[in-house]
This record gives structure tokens, sequence and C-alpha cells, in this order.
């Protein structure tokens, strides 16, 4: 495991107190994940929320901002609502909050994200009493979105973790802390479809960073020698 630290430090860092088996967990989704059977529009909070308790098989990602074919069959590969379930029966995590966050992350001006959108996610994630945030995102544009709200949920006083697969728009983005998987293509956040051993270890080696990481700026980067021989 290699941890890149950033040159320079100007963004929010909330400690991570207490133990993972008594937290709840949000998730936040910058990939555009949301509900089948809704019409596909930006809602004007900017966001949509997502029931703690639905299937994942009542999920999609309906826009092609990003090659998704493999999420078509597996939402888990970037909204791994499953893989938290089986961390919670594994009593890895207490629990997870009633909803979670999704946002469509393809956006070119981030001041609107910055100044309405992210803060009222930070709201939604004080309010859950989320013990902690896990973030993953699609392309490019996604995961800078997602480090935009990362930076205000911390600075509410909620630590975060970012699992990325742009490690440089990372560390220049002074991400608070982030894992990469090394490798991983966009849309495979934490594995590929059905690979549930893979997803599940990369969301609890991502969420471990939480105890693990004590100072700002780290993007922590781990091999996966499975992935190569999974990946499609």
């Amino acid at each position: 495991m290699k941890r890149v630290k950033q040159q320079r430090w100007d963004s929010p860092f909330t400690r991570f107190l207490g133990d993972l088996p008594l937290k709840k967990i949000m998730l936040i989704s910058t990939a555009g994940v949301m509900q089948k059977g809704q019409p596909f529009e930006e809602p004007k909070s900017g966001f949509w929320l997502i029931p703690g308790n639905i299937r994942a098989e009542d999920l999609c990602v309906p826009h092609r901002y990003f090659d998704h074919s493999n999420i078509d069959g597996d939402i888990n590969c970037i909204f791994p609502i499953d893989r938290l379930r089986e961390l919670i029966s594994a009593g890895r995590i207490k629990g997870v909050t009633d909803e979670h966050v999704s946002v469509y992350g393809y956006h070119l001006i981030q001041a609107r994200i910055k100044r309405v959108v992210a803060p009222q996610i930070a709201e939604i994630a004080e309010a859950s009493q989320s013990g902690a945030v896990l973030i993953t995102a699609g392309g490019l544009f996604c995961h800078r979105i997602a480090i935009t709200v990362q930076k205000v949920v911390e600075e509410r006083g909620i630590p975060t973790v970012l699992i990325t697969q742009f490690p440089r728009v990372t560390r220049l983005s002074k991400a608070p802390r982030a894992l990469y998987p090394v490798g991983f293509k966009p849309g495979h956040a934490v594995g590929p479809p059905h690979q549930t051993e893979l997803q599940r270890q990369v969301v609890l080696d991502a969420l471990c960073l939480l105890t693990e990481l004590d100072e700002p700026g780290l993007v922590v980067e781990k091999q996966y020698p499975e992935y190569s021989i999974s990946k499609s």
C-alpha cells in the first residue's frame, strides 16, 4: 500500500473518533445514480435522495457521460449499497443512514455545487447522524464534484473518504482523504460487476482509512491483483 501526500493543503479535515462498528455510514455518489422509473432530469436541489433500504436492482445510471455498460448489470460497482449491508452483517459497521445521496456529477461549473448543493448535502448528512460518509464518483468531472462535496461535508464536521479512479486530480484538488484502487477504470469504483468479495474489500479498505489516517491530504494507493484477472 502506497501513501501519496499532497504538496499543499488548504481543505477541511475532520478526524474520525470512535470505532467503525459503532458508526452509521452514508453513501454519496456523483455518478448520477437514481431510482428506476424516474424521469432523467436533474432535480432543482441538485441531488437525489436514495432510500437506505432500496434494492440494488431498483437503481440505475441513465445517462451516458461515461461508459457504464458494466454498471447496468450491477449498480454496486459504483453505488455499493449491498456491500455496506454485508459489512453490517459482519459487524464491521453499525448500519447505514436512512437516506443516501446521489448527484449528477457532470457539471462544468462547480460554483453552485460548492455554494448551494454541497451545503444542503452536508446538512442532510449531519441530520442523519452519520458517523462517516463514503463517496464514489464516475468520470473525471464526477470526481471534481465529488471532492467539492467531500470538502464541504468535512467542514461540517463529518469525516469522509473518497474512492477515486483519478488520483492526480484527487491530489491536485486536495481531497481530505482518499483510496485509489490502482488501475480501476471509471465505473468500477469498488470493482467489476458481481465481484462481490473484491467490492466488499475495497469498501472496507476505504472505510478503514477513516481510522488509520490522522493527517489530511493522503491518497492511499492499493493494488488489488484480483482486479487484473476479473475486469471487463
